[in-house]
This record gives C-alpha cells, sequence and structure tokens, in this order.
C-alpha cells in the first residue's frame, strides 16, 4: 500500500456522448459505492442541460465536479456545421476556464448541496493551442478566488 495514495472511480459524463437518459441509467446501474459522478459544467450546457439542475438532481452521487466554459460564438457556429464534439472543442467552442457561464448559479448550487468536494479546471480543452494553458488557468484561479472560492493546501478549490 502506498501511504496517502487512494484510488476512486468516477464517471465523467462526456458531451460527445451525453443525454438525459444515459446519466439517469449510469446512476441507476453503477451503485455509488462502485464509482460516483463527475458532473462537468461545460460538457452539461454543451449538451443543452442546464449544470446547476444536474449539480442538484446528482449531489447524493457527486464525487468532483469540472468548471468548463463554453465560447458561444464558437459554439453557436459549430452547433450549425453540425459536427462532433471533439471537433468542436478543437474550433475553441469549449474553453478552460472557471468563468462559466452562471457562475454564481454554479457557487449557490454546490453551496445549497453542501459539497466540500473537489472542482477541476480541464485545460486541455483547447490542446492546439498549448501556449494558453497556463494563462487560462491562472485566469481561472484567480477568477475563483475574486468570487469567494479559496484554495487550501491540497489545491483543492473551496466555498
Amino acid at each position: 500500500r502506498t501511504s496517502g495514495v487512494y484510488a476512486r472511480s468516477s464517471i465523467l459524463m462526456q458531451a460527445a456522448t451525453l443525454n438525459f437518459d444515459e446519466i439517469a441509467k449510469v446512476v441507476r446501474d453503477i451503485p455509488y459505492e462502485v464509482a460516483g459522478l463527475c458532473l462537468d459544467t461545460g460538457h452539461l450546457y454543451y449538451s443543452h442541460m442546464d449544470p446547476v439542475e444536474y449539480l442538484k438532481k446528482y449531489a447524493d452521487k457527486l464525487d468532483y465536479v469540472h468548471f468548463k466554459d463554453v465560447n458561444e460564438t464558437v459554439y453557436r457556429q459549430v452547433l450549425g456545421e453540425r459536427i462532433r464534439f471533439f471537433d468542436g472543442c478543437g474550433k475553441g467552442a469549449c474553453v478552460p476556464s472557471a468563468q462559466v457561464r452562471s457562475t454564481s448559479g454554479h457557487q449557490a448550487a454546490l453551496a445549497d448541496i453542501g459539497y466540500s468536494g473537489y472542482i477541476t479546471i480541464e485545460a486541455g480543452a483547447r490542446s492546439a493551442q498549448l501556449g494558453h494553458q497556463l494563462r487560462d488557468v491562472k485566469a481561472s484561479v484567480d477568477y475563483l478566488k475574486s468570487v469567494g472560492y479559496e484554495i487550501n493546501k491540497n489545491k483543492q478549490y473551496m466555498i
């Protein structure tokens, strides 16, 4: 056993395959003791789902949250092109930013459900533009701090 290292299985619900029924099926078929959920605010939004609603609905199944934003202009463009999700991300539809739409709604939802787990910022969404990652992550951390999140010694974002 490695001291201080723990493993946990979580299912990341991604927009490439995400729909209302699939989340319900995962929750129904996989006990929380086996694997919890990672809800990604950007993926939910991209899939026409309200992130706040799903954070609240699956609070008892939630292991951690990914904060990601959607560039609305690019998002509308790629929807019109009817291209695959990851191709849309390659064009900049999803951006690694904690400045997600309705951030106050997300923050209130997490507070309402008593969430005290991890919030991660997925910095690889623009992998074709790697030079942006440090800038994007720093901007995200600065933004989280500005709206009341703390970063503790474990690098965990807290409300």
